[in-house]
């Protein structure tokens, strides 16, 4: 018994020492890639390693390294640091520009999401390409995975998809555990810009619906991401029609799906504005609320979904198109890049000549 005993505390000392020397193996490796043959550390290569890893400019890894004694971990630190405080600072700019990605599943699932830049230039970047896409999966998986989530977003409001919550959305996390609020500011120190992850619309398919789910992308630079995007919900039509509705949404910019869907508030601001234009017509009473009903169903045309001229068959309405395919609209959404976001108008003389003054 004391001999087996013996046998194994020596087996146990003979493997730990294996352990050692493979560590200060790995050890000599590591200084010997990033060191020149007098033992000093081969900046080119820590330069390289770096520059791999955080993504900085090549001249921010030089001064970081070269400020902490070509520490690799304290120029690391020193870089993320300094990363997080420039994006803190470009967060107050305007980013109106960006890309919208759309996606859905054969579950129901769809999900829209806007993340905006500050240039086209960065816009056309693939790591911002990447966050767009990340945004998106990170979304749909949330509406997929958390019941709580597919709750909120089962159905939808006045024929529209309903939007993520701002929580939802920047907590939403990414493939690499990284929430999405914490991968842009990661991406903006990367790109230099203002990035955000602006807003989203997601819609989850209740069980038995039958609900078919088509999206259109415009403006494409990868597959799902573009410029605009739409997703449409509806019942008892062919995914390729559903496609086919979702491209009309995009060309034709419909802001409610029906009638019934347009705000009381809006339809009373237009009705005031009929009526200034017919006053003083000196018009019969009767003849003007003709007129004023003929302008309330032009208006109707111009901004519901189902009222509006079929791009593909300008012959029909889209509701018309929709009952000769046996089917019906029950949602959509349509984002399109910087909707909304108001923009600085700038005097670029000026810009110039406040940038020399202040040199």
């Amino acid at each position: 018994m004391l001999r087996r005993a013996s046998l194994r505390a020596c087996a146990l000392a003979r493997a730990q020492d294996d352990a050692h020397r493979a560590l200060a193996s790995n050890a000599r490796a590591f200084r010997a890639s990033t060191a020149t043959n007098d033992g000093a550390p081969n900046k080119m290569g820590l330069i390289k390693s770096l520059r791999e890893r955080t993504g900085a400019p090549i001249v921010d890894v030089k001064s970081a390294l070269a400020a902490h004694d070509y520490d690799v971990e304290a120029a690391f630190d020193a870089l993320r640091t300094k990363g997080l405080a420039a994006a803190a600072k470009k967060a107050g700019r305007t980013s109106a520009d960006g890309l919208v990605g759309v996606a859905s599943d054969g579950n129901g699932a769809c999900v829209v999401v806007e993340v905006n830049s500050e240039t086209d230039f960065v816009a056309r970047n693939d790591e911002f390409q990447a966050l767009v896409r990340e945004a998106v999966s990170a979304v749909r998986d949330g509406v997929r995975t958390d019941a709580g989530f597919a709750t909120e977003h089962a159905g939808a409001t006045a024929g529209a998809l309903r939007a993520v919550s701002e929580t939802r959305l920047t907590s939403a996390k990414a493939s690499n555990g990284m929430t999405l609020e914490d991968l842009a500011k990661e991406t903006a120190v990367s790109v230099r810009e203002n990035v955000r992850v602006r807003r989203a619309f997601a819609y989850a398919a209740t069980d038995g619906a039958e609900e078919v789910i088509g999206t259109y992308v415009h403006g494409a630079v990868s597959p799902g991401v573009g410029r605009q995007a739409a997703c449409v919900v509806a019942k008892g039509v062919s995914e390729d029609f559903a496609n086919k509705l979702a491209m009309h949404a995009v060309a034709s910019s419909p802001l409610y799906l029906r009638s019934d869907c347009v705000p009381s508030d809006a339809l009373e601001r237009e009705m005031s504005v009929f009526r200034a234009q017919t006053e003083g017509s000196g018009k019969p009473a009767n003849i003007v609320e003709k007129i004023l009903a003929g302008r309330v169903n032009k208006y109707y045309e111009e901004v519901c979904f189902e009222n509006q001229k079929f791009v593909l068959d300008d012959s029909v309405t889209v509701a018309k198109a929709v009952k000769a395919e046996g089917g019906e609209i029950v949602a959509f959404s349509r984002v399109k890049v910087g909707e909304g976001i108001e923009v600085e108008e700038k005097d670029f003389a000026s810009e110039v000549a406040e940038a020399v003054r202040t040199t």
